[in-house]
């Protein structure tokens, strides 16, 4: 039980926030206008780090929305 409460205090796990980046990342496409190029590079991004180290020539505005989404979604501040 004492486990339990010292992660829940420490922030969502690597597995919370890597759902909410793939979430972010299928919102972005659908909702967005993200081209093509765009969403081919967003989904070879490791879902597992944060969305502003993705490579590739992507808009810092739109990476920096994204991640700020998945920490919100994920229950996290930026």
């Amino acid at each position: 039980m004492a486990r339990r409460k010292t992660r829940a205090s420490g922030g969502p796990s690597n597995e919370a926030l890597r759902i909410a980046r793939t979430i972010a990342y299928y919102g972005a496409c659908l909702d967005r206008g993200v081209t093509h190029e765009q969403a081919r590079a967003l989904w070879a991004h490791d879902m597992t780090r944060p969305f502003t180290v993705c490579s590739g020539d992507m808009p810092l505005a739109l990476l920096a929305r994204l991640e700020a989404e998945a920490q919100r979604d994920a229950g996290t501040s930026t």
